[in-house]
């Protein structure tokens, strides 16, 4: 075996993705873009939500090596803290970049790295988009749309669905022109996939398969003034049905505005509570309840 033939047995691997990079590079493809903390969620194989945990500490001066971990033997899991699952996504996202698929960025210097699929990326996995630039001044509220995706796809009382994200929603809006009305733009729409039942507050609601449910994220209390007198019904017009997921502030003034609507409408709308997460990295443990 000639240098060369050594060579080109050690990158054969290299240039190549699995499943797990395909779905994980269209999560954040079609999102625009994603944390790396939520890639990690989406790598672990029951999509569980991370625990807290110490991080890696670096070496004082003077003090003692640890011994290496013995190799062989069988894999561990994937990690369940969320330090530790930071360091092994980190090494997929590498790989990526090294491929030339991904970008990543750092907005913040107290929170993990955000991920960019490049326009290499998106022809690799068949996505059709220009580039775009980094929605720095939105990242909050994509972070909230991701989580509440991530909830969707593990949640065993979801009916199993088709996402359309906000990126699609708007490459497939009609030319914008003078006098042209659009509807309010959802954040996200799920589309039942199969007739199904969903229970919430021993309520049961059936969905029917073809169904699209349009999905807004609120993160801070604003002024929902008319929110029952113009996005709702807008919303309405366009979907069989309009879920909100609320950080604790918006959830009531638009639990308020849905019960300023007629009842049969009312049915069609749910509000819920978003799940404690990890925007604020640094912040104390929460606790998180499903």
């Amino acid at each position: 075996m000639t240098i060369s033939d050594e060579k080109q047995r050690r990158d054969v691997g290299r240039r190549t993705l699995d499943d797990r990079d395909i779905r994980e590079l269209g999560f954040t493809c079609y999102s625009t873009t994603a944390r790396v903390d939520q890639l990690a969620q989406l790598s672990a194989p029951d999509l569980s939500p991370s625990t807290d945990d110490e991080p890696r500490k670096r070496l004082k001066k003077g003090e003692v090596k640890p011994p290496p971990k013995p190799r062989g033997g069988p894999r561990p899991g994937w990690p369940q803290g969320r330090h530790a699952r930071l360091h092994a996504q980190m090494q997929i996202v590498n790989h990526w970049v090294e491929l030339g698929y991904a970008e990543v960025e750092r907005p913040n210097r107290d929170q993990p790295l955000w991920v960019v699929v490049t326009r290499a990326g998106m022809k690799r996995i068949g996505a059709p988009y220009d580039d775009v630039p980094f929605p720095e001044g939105n990242l909050e509220h994509m972070y909230l749309i991701n989580e509440v995706r991530l909830f969707l796809l593990r949640s065993t009382k979801i009916p199993q669905h088709t996402w359309t994200s906000e990126r699609e929603l708007y490459k497939d809006e009609p030319f914008k022109y003078a006098g042209l009305e659009v509807g309010h733009r959802a954040d996200g729409v799920m589309t039942i996939e199969v007739d199904a039942d969903f229970t919430r507050d021993k309520e049961t609601i059936h969905l029917e398969g073809g169904e699209k449910i349009a999905v807004e994220v609120e993160r801070t209390r604003k002024d929902f003034t008319g929110l029952e007198e113009d996005i709702l019904p807008d919303l309405l017009r366009q979907y069989e049905r309009v879920w909100y997921f609320c950080n604790p502030g918006p959830y009531q003034a638009v639990s308020k505005s849905r019960a300023k609507l007629p009842v049969e409408d009312q049915k069609r709308i749910l509000v819920f509570r978003l799940l404690p997460h990890w925007w604020q990295w640094k912040q104390p443990p929460q606790k998180r309840e499903e």
